[in-house]
């Protein structure tokens, strides 16, 4: 009879190496996933910043009338969030036309500008 001197199985080192290994792949995973998660949060602000500042050019645009120039604020509500704007009316080289520049924030991050949007506005 032969006797085997083989052992089967993993030593330790092999079991800590793969372990290692795991771990690492393990925690880059989870920073992808933690990144996808913020990076969507920003996009869905950046959007909902759009369409507020989208809705209050459009707001002048039906208004017809000839905006002062200077700045005015005030806030918004989209997707059960309030939004804070902020207005700025200039003139430009051109007297029939105005520009018009409004920067979008969370109302709860009001410093943090999410979007800006720039239009002009021809004199009725």
């Amino acid at each position: 009879m032969k006797s085997s001197n083989c052992s089967r199985g993993f030593t330790l080192i092999e079991v800590l190496v793969a372990l290692v290994i795991l771990s690492v792949a393990l925690t880059a995973l989870i920073k992808t996933a933690s990144q996808n998660t913020i990076n969507t949060s920003t996009l869905r602000n950046k959007y909902l910043g759009s369409v507020v500042a989208s809705n209050k050019l459009a707001e002048l645009y039906i208004a017809g009338a000839w905006p002062g120039t200077g700045n005015s604020n005030g806030t918004a509500e989209l997707a059960d969030q309030n939004w804070q704007w902020n207005m700025k009316v200039d003139n430009t080289a051109d007297a029939s036309l105005r520009r018009v520049t409004i920067k979008i924030s969370p109302e709860f991050d009001k410093d943090k500008v999410v979007y800006t949007a720039t239009s002009f506005l021809v004199q009725p």
